[in-house]
């Protein structure tokens, strides 16, 4: 039986909040793995719904502060996204000669 009335979720939705410290966290984790596979980026989704645009791009300004390649890149109906990369200048080869 489903107990949950249509009138609790939208007041669970109306006060659901997302510190930005928790954001911070997610991203470190998800810079973490792909680094550690072998990726030079992750793209990252921020929900529109808890995210602001001023979130987002404090986010971006401080991800640009550590060293960060960030792209904005186009918004759906529900995530705000952003390409994060550590690219860089390939590493110089050792010759062997």
């Amino acid at each position: 039986m489903i107990t949950i009335t249509a009138e609790q979720a939208r007041a669970n939705a109306d006060a659901a909040t997302r510190p930005v410290d928790q954001y911070y966290r997610d991203l470190d984790t998800s810079i973490q793995a792909g680094s550690e596979n072998g990726r030079r980026y992750i793209v990252f989704g921020f929900s529109q719904a808890l995210a602001s645009e001023r979130l987002v791009e404090g986010v971006v300004a401080q991800l640009q502060k550590n060293g960060f390649e960030v792209e904005r890149l186009p918004s759906d109906a529900e995530q705000h996204y952003i390409r994060i990369s550590w690219e860089g200048a390939a590493p110089a080869r050792l010759n062997a000669g």
